[in-house]
């Protein structure tokens, strides 16, 4: 199988070849479109003098050559744009590859202290979670994506669907680039449902009694010219019903105008969600969640693709109107501009209250194809097994966000409710890395997400830590307070949940030694009585005691340290027992502090 890094310097290698193939054909398509544009005027000029017919036919065949030059390249800058967006793709991945994390969003304004893990386990900012997956083009796909990383799933059935669709998509990497190009290429603004309800209502029509008119006309007019053509009738009459024509299509111009803008104003909030979704039309699905996805979009009552395609061309036909030569000769000849507004109406009497549904699902395909780029960079990583065996047991287990080459893995277990792991061992020795690692690795499986490990089995559980309490002066919390305040959540969240997972590192450190030791008893006797099990990090070696006094539901796992007279040596392995250990005089004594 290719690494990840190879298959990614070889699409820009791909890449570089064709956008400079396309900038060639651009230029040739641009010296194409100045020799139309001056034909033209020379054939009108020259039958301006002449009145003779030929030069007429002429200068319509050079103004119609110079459309189709014209629709041929904007069609080029749309593929160079979109090539441009897929180079960025891989140059976005490989710079993730080497550590660089830096153009990548950090979800920043998702950040909330009061949420039961997302401060501890840097779930959002910089070098977080969040950062390492998100790879969204759609406000909604990364309001999802904050919404599974925040509430992770508790069936085993529906991660194993999720993790389903996630291998599909990460067995396809191309595909993937495609989907996030065509997004990015014009990325999906948020829209508020009101709006979206507020346009569904909006009345565009024309009059009923003007719709006659809008096909008769046109036949007149375009029979006259034919018959000027064939020398039957004068200039004056296929002249006069095209004014009549243009007269017509001008008349109602600030309600086309408004129509106009409001049709540009919407479609721009969503301009790539048919690209989006006519991408996945594309795909050929077997898991059950795509499958799903995919009968939602395009069933017997309607296709979004086709719909939204529609509506795309629609956009286009009224961007039209910018270009003065082609607006008065298509709404001269067909009043196309009035066609145009019954065309949206139509549209939108079928279609307009499915587009909230086609944004959702376009939102959870966008996460899953950021989570299956997640897998597809960490072949290493594996999927982890929901089940009812062991609350969680793994082998192997590394924290997600470290470097291959820095990250230290280990073995663990809990296999029931009301057990508890009492970490000790030395600072720096690894205690709050390794409790990340269980932490951020049980998000990633209840997302449905690859772990960092050999073997991962988990009971699908809520999940609560206590690592970093921050006080509060403007509200007047102290220290100590809000660590209580936090530990009263974590009761108050186990008292409602079936099971709760819980990574507590150093409680009450906000009261002196004895008084710490004794709360921090009582505290975990307490949670005997909860549907509660998890790990518990400390610097009191006499908290292991419980161990000896509660044998069944407390263990000692610790981090040793070894030193000599000139270093100390840590090699971050969880070992059975409490930590012999400490090194915080021995460094004070090197930092010449003490």
């Amino acid at each position: 199988m290719q690494q990840p890094k190879e298959y990614y310097q070889a699409q820009m290698s791909r890449l570089t070849i064709l956008l400079k193939k396309h900038r060639q054909r651009r230029n040739g398509i641009t010296l194409a479109k100045v020799f139309l544009f001056l034909l033209a005027i020379y054939f009108i000029y020259t039958f301006a003098n002449t009145e003779y017919t030929p030069y007429l036919i002429a200068f319509i065949a050079a103004i119609v050559l110079f459309i189709i030059t014209n629709i041929f390249e904007t069609k080029l800058l749309k593929e160079i744009q979109f090539l441009h967006k897929l180079e960025e793709c891989s140059r976005v991945e490989l710079e993730y590859l080497a550590g660089n994390f830096k153009n990548l969003p950090t979800g920043e304004e998702y950040k909330d202290q009061t949420h039961p893990y997302a401060h501890d386990l840097d779930i959002f900012g910089e070098d977080s979670l969040f950062q390492a997956i998100n790879r969204t083009v759609t406000p909604h796909g990364r309001d999802k994506l904050r919404g599974w990383l925040l509430y992770p799933l508790k069936s085993g059935q529906l991660i194993i669907e999720r993790q389903q669709a996630i291998e599909e998509f990460a067995r396809k990497p191309e595909w993937c680039h495609v989907f996030r190009a065509k997004g990015n290429s014009q990325r999906i603004t948020h829209i508020a449902m009101q709006q979206i309800e507020q346009w569904q209502r909006e009345q565009v029509g024309l009059p009923r009694w003007t719709r006659p008119f809008l096909y008769i006309l046109p036949i007149l007019t375009i029979s006259a010219w034919i018959l000027y053509i064939a020398s039957i009738l004068t200039l004056n009459i296929p002249l006069f019903l095209s004014c009549i024509s243009l007269f017509c299509s001008y008349l109602p111009a600030q309600k086309t105008l408004r129509t106009h803008m409001r049709l540009d104003e919407f479609t721009r909030s969503f301009s790539n969600l048919h690209e989006l979704i006519g991408h996945f039309s594309t795909f050929t699905c077997s898991s059950a969640k795509l499958k799903t996805l995919r009968q939602q979009l395009f069933n017997e009552t309607y296709n979004a693709n086709e719909a939204l395609r529609s509506l795309h061309k629609i956009q286009e036909s009224f961007d039209q109107r910018s270009n003065a030569v082609v607006a008065m000769f298509m709404n001269g000849l067909f009043m196309r501009e009035l066609h145009l507004i019954q065309r949206l109406v139509s549209w939108k009497r079928r279609y307009a209250t499915a587009i909230p549904t086609w944004i959702e699902i376009t939102g959870e395909l966008d996460v899953l194809v950021s989570l299956a780029n997640y897998k597809y960079n960490h072949p290493d990583f594996i999927h982890p097994i929901p089940g009812e065996n062991k609350l969680l047991r793994g082998t192997a287990i590394g924290h997600p966000l470290l470097p291959a080459n820095e990250c230290v893995t280990n073995n663990f277990e809990v296999a029931r409710l009301h057990e508890f792991y009492i970490i000790t061992g030395a600072n720096m020795a690894g205690k709050s890395t390794f409790l990340r690692a269980i932490g951020v690795n049980l998000v990633l499986a209840c997302c449905g997400a690859v772990v960092r490990a050999e073997c991962f089995e988990f009971q699908p559980t809520a999940l609560f830590t206590s690592m970093r309490t921050v006080d509060n002066l403007a509200k007047g919390t102290s220290y100590f307070h809000a660590e209580l305040l936090r530990l009263q959540q974590l009761v108050n969240m186990a008292q409602h949940e079936e099971r709760l997972f819980i990574i507590l590192d150093e409680i009450l450190k906000g009261t002196n030694s004895r008084d710490k030791l004794n709360g921090s008893r009582r505290f975990l006797q307490k949670l005997l009585t909860l549907p509660v099990a998890g790990l518990v990090a400390t610097h009191d070696l006499e908290l292991g005691e419980l161990a000896n006094t509660i044998p069944d539901n407390f263990f000692n796992r610790c981090f040793e340290i070894t030193h000599t007279d000139d270093d100390i040596a840590y090699d971050y392995k969880l070992k059975p027992g409490i930590s012999q250990n400490m090194n915080a005089s021995i460094l004070l004594e090197k930092m010449k502090l003490v």
